[in-house]
């Protein structure tokens, strides 16, 4: 990990976990990393939130820092030591600093030695366990979630959220190490998300992601009794939640009657975050993905084929120990072949107790971004492409916000783009519109990324 003694900081004394007055009980979270990251930073507020705290204002004094880390690839590292320096250094007399989440999961030995200052180390989140470490108390409601927490919302937009079906993965990809932080595979049960769903609903969600790190795997660690499919018709059948989406599907278990539901519910976003990470046969053996270019090329056009106009977003790395120019060449060509609308590249990173850690030759630094510049440049084109061709049309949105200081009057989004990470409609006209609700646009213009429009009558 980072060393974070090399770093220059004010160092302060750690804080005994002395009680603290009711007056000045406001937290800070500061949340790093993914969206499954994000829930888990969510129920921590939540639950400070029933100890009796708010959620510190920007410039207001806190009692609590709360940084939920990332440890994922060495950036992420540094972004959380960054952020713990920082919030050591400037804390106020009495706040306390807890350090959570993967970075600490993964080197929770070494920061108790290099981070001495910080007032407790936790690993990924468990319910209840930091407001106990810290002596505080909270009266959980009698419709807490078990394995959810009393969550408070901390999205971008509050009418969509994210939904956790599973913690941890059983898979053993040669470049990840989440397995070694976050665990094994464990499935919520269906009762359980739908519950939380249910939640979610009565406070105004009009948008929920299913996320978890091997979304198609959900429930069949427990010998197949729940899976993906079912769940998805229990949540349709039991919450009126318009819009449902689905992240971070491995390239697996895409059954016909998965695919039917998708195809055929007219509230499932037709939309598949499926991570494939490269497409050439020695690529994939050496990344431990289990599948080979043929079969997921075959995968790729029986989803385009099952459901009609599905929006596929895919990641990649490139820099992979071993690749050559040919490997590239590969997943270029997959690439046109399959015209992702959504595509994040990502250069390979070392990380320690990951089988490819002690793999040969490494790629230099500099060709794995050139590598990954001629990617994101050929998905530039292709989305170009893409957004070009439906200029004319007319989309149904959902409104994100309103637009402050820009020439368009309101954001959004169609249902081939997720919060936060693919692109926007961008809304013009002097129409009033509901953050939250749906609307036909009709698309006047795109770039790269956007779709520009106006309200359609």
């Amino acid at each position: 990990m980072p060393n974070a003694t090399t770093k220059s900081r004010a160092r302060k004394p750690a804080h005994s976990p002395t009680a603290i007055p009711v007056r000045d009980r406001k937290v800070r979270i500061v949340n790093l990393g993914c969206s499954k990251n994000q829930v888990d930073s969510e129920n921590i507020l939540g639950e400070f939130g029933r100890a009796g705290f708010t959620l510190a204002a920007d410039g207001d004094r806190s009692a609590v820092t709360v940084i939920n880390t990332c440890g994922f690839i060495e950036a992420a590292k540094e972004e959380s030591v960054n952020e713990i320096l920082a919030a050591l250094g400037n804390r106020n007399d009495g706040e306390k600093v807890v350090v959570a989440g993967c970075l600490s999961q993964r080197y929770l030995g070494e920061l108790h030695k290099e981070i001495p200052e910080a007032d407790l180390l936790v690993g990924t989140y468990q319910p209840g366990e930091i407001i106990e470490r810290l002596g505080l108390t909270s009266t959980l409601p009698s419709d807490c979630i078990a394995g959810a927490g009393p969550r408070a919302l901390m999205g971008e937009e509050p009418h969509h959220a994210f939904l956790k079906i599973a913690e941890g993965c059983n898979r053993v990809c040669g470049f990840c190490a989440i397995p070694g932080m976050r665990g094994k595979q464990r499935s919520r049960t269906v009762a359980d998300i739908v519950a939380e769903a249910q939640q979610l609903e009565s406070w105004g969600i009009q948008e929920v992601s299913l996320i978890a790190q091997d979304l198609t795997f959900f429930g069949r660690e427990k010998n197949g009794t729940e899976n993906l499919e079912g769940l998805l018709r229990t949540l349709l059948r039991e919450t009126g939640i318009p819009w449902i989406r689905l992240m971070y599907a491995y390239p697996a278990f895409l059954t016909d009657g998965l695919l039917d539901v998708m195809a055929t519910e007219k509230r499932m976003c037709k939309y598949l975050d499926m991570p494939v990470q490269h497409a050439s046969d020695r690529m994939l053996k050496a990344m431990r993905r289990n599948y080979t270019g043929e079969s997921l090329r075959q995968q790729l056009r029986g989803l385009r084929a099952a459901v009609p106009g599905i929006a596929l977003r895919t990641t990649v790395v490139l820099g992979y120990p071993g690749e050559t120019e040919e490997d590239v060449e590969e997943l270029l060509a997959l690439m046109e072949e399959t015209r992702f609308r959504h595509l994040g590249g990502f250069t390979y990173s070392d990380e320690e107790g990951t089988h490819a850690f002690d793999l040969q030759p490494k790629v230099p630094q500099e060709v794995m971004e050139e590598r990954l510049g001629r990617v994101m440049d050929l998905q530039r084109e292709i989305a170009t492409e893409d957004n070009q061709a439906r200029v004319g049309s007319t989309v149904e949105v959902i409104v994100d916000a309103v637009a402050e200081g820009e020439t368009h009057h309101f954001v959004g989004r169609t249902q081939g783009d997720a919060p936060e990470v693919d692109g926007r409609v961008l809304i013009h006209g002097a129409e009033d519109a509901e953050v939250g609700t749906f609307r036909k646009v009709f698309v006047t213009g795109a770039t790269d990324f956007d779709l520009e429009g106006k309200f359609a009558l």
